[in-house]
């Protein structure tokens, strides 16, 4: 069993694949969605030297045919790789191995909804922006979704105890294809709400991703602090039957405003 916690730290021309016809969600079985057994078998085959450092892996097209899988499910199968560090994907060139190993980003995978939903209780969000746009590709890639889809892109601040200080930046993404989210800037939402009253029967799984970047300067804006200011980043992507990504956010913190716990409970 797992228990985590979130609180702030206080105020202040391409030939035509061969492989299965183009799918809306990967493929999936008995066992799970089919796209997570590719990755595992690609990483295997990094690990190995089958696909050496600084090499390419095989194409798209290539690998359609190698594993009878559609074009989508291979895409996530290449999107957790590119999570895990292993590879990158270079315009024009390829998708080239970066190293043998994932890497030590922090990945947890949330199994219960209260461990994930626990900070989100006690977080309102106060919208600035609402638009549909499409995805710049490098987001997309991150995202491991298509940057040539529209997406409702909601921008907020977060705030705790304090209702005119923004604690934290937080971006959400929601597919709206798949859900009727509507909010009105200047409103305050609760992401919570969002997520149980839209997608919560439908999500299945939840990937959250934790980094640290230098807070670009759109954002320190909102935030009131300087530009490059170290930032703690949360990245949550929400997954439906057969790995399809229904919502994604991305929270930005201050490094002094966010701590992070987590109990592991052995037996």
């Amino acid at each position: 069993m797992t228990r985590s916690s979130e609180r702030a730290a206080g105020p202040g021309g391409a030939r035509q694949a061969r492989g299965k016809p183009e799918s809306h969600a990967p493929d999936a079985d008995a066992s799970g969605p089919r796209y997570k057994s590719i990755f595992q078998t690609l990483s295997q085959d990094i690990s190995t030297g089958r696909y050496p450092v600084m090499t390419l892996l095989p194409t798209e097209h290539e690998l359609c045919d190698q594993f009878n899988a559609s074009r989508h499910t291979i895409r996530e199968a290449i999107r957790m790789l590119t999570v895990a560090g292993m590879v990158s994907r270079r315009p024009g060139v390829g998708t080239r191995v970066e190293t043998a190993r994932a890497s030590t980003r922090f990945t947890q995978r949330i199994s219960q909804f209260p461990d994930l939903l626990q900070y989100a209780r006690n977080a309102a969000l106060l919208v600035q922006d609402v638009r549909t746009i499409k995805l710049p590709k490098r987001l997309a890639e991150a995202l491991g979704c298509s940057a040539d889809k529209s997406w409702l892109h909601i921008n907020s601040i977060k705030t705790l105890d304090d209702p005119d200080t923004a604690a934290a930046s937080t971006l959400i993404y929601a597919d709206p294809e798949h859900s009727d989210v509507r909010v009105e800037v200047k409103s305050r939402i609760s992401l919570l709400r969002l997520i149980e009253d839209h997608f919560g029967d439908r999500i299945t799984e939840v990937n959250q991703e934790f980094s640290a970047t230098p807070i670009n300067a759109t954002i320190a804006k909102q935030l009131k602090v300087e530009p490059k200011t170290a930032g703690f980043v949360i990245t949550r992507r929400y997954y439906g039957e057969g790995g399809l990504l229904l919502l994604a956010t991305i929270t930005t913190f201050p490094h002094d405003k966010m701590k992070y716990s987590m109990t592991l409970n052995v037996g």
